[in-house]
């Protein structure tokens, strides 16, 4: 029942594997085919968690899947109008796959040349940024992705009345450490024009924005561990 999911979850561990660095692209590639294919059911997941649109409910909802110091996995429920604001993934590959609904995303890419190295400063107030086509994802369509040069800044809308849910992939996962510049955090903006040119402007997270959480299914939680286990078992045996 949960064949595709451990699939997705085995090639997850074979592309942000260091040693697996010199293929890289091709597992990504790989990789987002897999999940593009992921339906909720592989997730274990019933409609009733997409139809119970209650004015109870927080605006999001938020389902841990899997998180080690490689790449996390989760699932978010947006209802009604809400949206998850403007927020940045600093360093960071994405795949966010519609399973439910219809959603909207509309990302920025860093003001950065072509050989321009990464930088990452925690005190940023600005960032100059490149506006990106926004992308409609659905069920029937390709994962969004995002990559540390590429619409590494977005903002996710549920379309129309109701709700909608994506699973997304993240690597390496907030609050993993980064060489020089230490823990990743999430941080949000409001985007300005001035003149021809568009600034992302640091703000305190929103207080519209705040997510509940739903449990996992056993069934996903079980094949997480058991893909977990297999993976670490083979790379112990490898060291050895």
């Amino acid at each position: 029942m949960t064949t595709h999911f451990s699939n997705v979850l085995r090639q997850a561990f074979k592309t942000f594997d260091r040693a697996n660095h010199a293929s890289f692209n091709a597992n990504l590639q790989h990789l987002r085919q897999l999940t593009d294919e992921l339906t909720y059911r592989d997730l274990h997941l019933r409609e009733e968690l997409f139809r119970n649109g209650g004015s109870h409910r927080a605006p999001c909802s938020y389902m841990h899947i899997f998180e080690d110091d490689r790449f996390s996995m989760s699932l978010f429920i947006v209802r009604g109008a809400s949206t998850i604001p403007l927020h940045d993934h600093p360093m960071m590959f994405g795949l966010l796959r519609c399973i439910w609904g219809q959603l909207m995303v509309d990302s920025f890419s860093h003001q950065l040349g072509p050989d321009e190295p990464l930088t990452y400063d925690l005190h940023q107030t600005v960032v100059k940024v490149h506006v990106e086509e926004p992308i409609l994802v659905t069920p029937a369509s390709p994962c969004a992705t995002l990559t540390p040069r590429k619409r590494n800044y977005h903002q996710i809308a549920q379309i129309g009345s109701g709700v909608a849910a994506f699973f997304d992939i993240l690597s390496p996962p907030y609050d993993a450490d980064m060489p020089t510049y230490g823990p990743r955090q999430c941080r949000f903006y409001r985007a300005k024009t001035d003149g021809s040119q568009v600034q992302l402007h640091c703000i305190p997270s929103p207080d519209t924005y705040y997510c509940d959480v739903v449990d996992t299914p056993e069934s996903v939680m079980q094949a997480a561990f058991q893909c977990a286990d297999e993976v670490y078992a083979d790379n112990a045996s490898g060291t050895q």
